[in-house]
């Protein structure tokens, strides 16, 4: 390798190449901190300055064999980084808008889950009140809420009086009432 010298001469025609793991060991030593300190200007980060670094003398290891530096080392290295961080600035573009399309695409104020979460516990809150019903009227309820029959088939299956059956209900609806009022304040205070 030709000009790894502080002292050699910086032309336009010179052509450099890297080839050996030695050669590449000065070109590191030599320029890294001088690519570190143009990364840094450039992005103000010093961990992204250090990447962009890496990235630089990796992608020149990779290609050793086939680059070609017309000039010095010191304009490929600060063109190599400045492309560097313009790469990392389009990415950082593309995945913003790619984000806020996702954003936009999606209800910011969907409130679903908390929305089932608390369906779940209201209806865990009123199982446990149904199962506090006397067993009779808890039979009522359930064959009319759960399974959907009528007051007329209720009391068939039941052999109750239609009224009997009306009473339970009544009786199970006014307790679930009042209890579920109770349970609405509750969570309306805590939400």
């Amino acid at each position: 390798m030709t000009d790894l010298q502080s002292n050699a001469p910086k032309t336009n025609c010179l052509q450099v190449t890297v080839i050996s793991k030695k050669d590449f060991e000065k070109l590191y030593k030599q320029y890294a901190p001088f690519v570190l300190r143009v990364c840094y200007a450039l992005c103000k980060d010093e961990t992204l300055a250090a990447d962009m670094v890496q990235d630089i003398f990796c992608s020149i290891w990779d290609r050793r064999l086939t680059l070609s530096v017309s000039g010095s080392w010191e304009n490929y290295l600060y063109r190599s980084a400045k492309y560097q961080y313009f790469n990392h600035e389009r990415s950082l573009t593309r995945f913003r808008v790619v984000k806020d399309d996702v954003l936009a695409g999606s209800d910011v104020w969907d409130d679903s889950t908390n929305l089932h979460i608390d369906y779940n516990d209201l209806k865990n809150k009123v199982n446990e009140l149904v199962a506090k019903l006397p067993d009779q009227c808890r039979k009522v309820y359930n064959m009319s809420r759960s399974e959907g029959l009528k007051t007329d088939e209720i009391s068939r299956e039941l052999s109750l009086s239609e009224k009997t059956v009306k009473n339970h209900l009544t009786k199970a609806l006014g307790f679930l009432r009042r209890n579920i009022e109770s349970l609405l304040v509750l969570f309306l205070l805590a939400a």
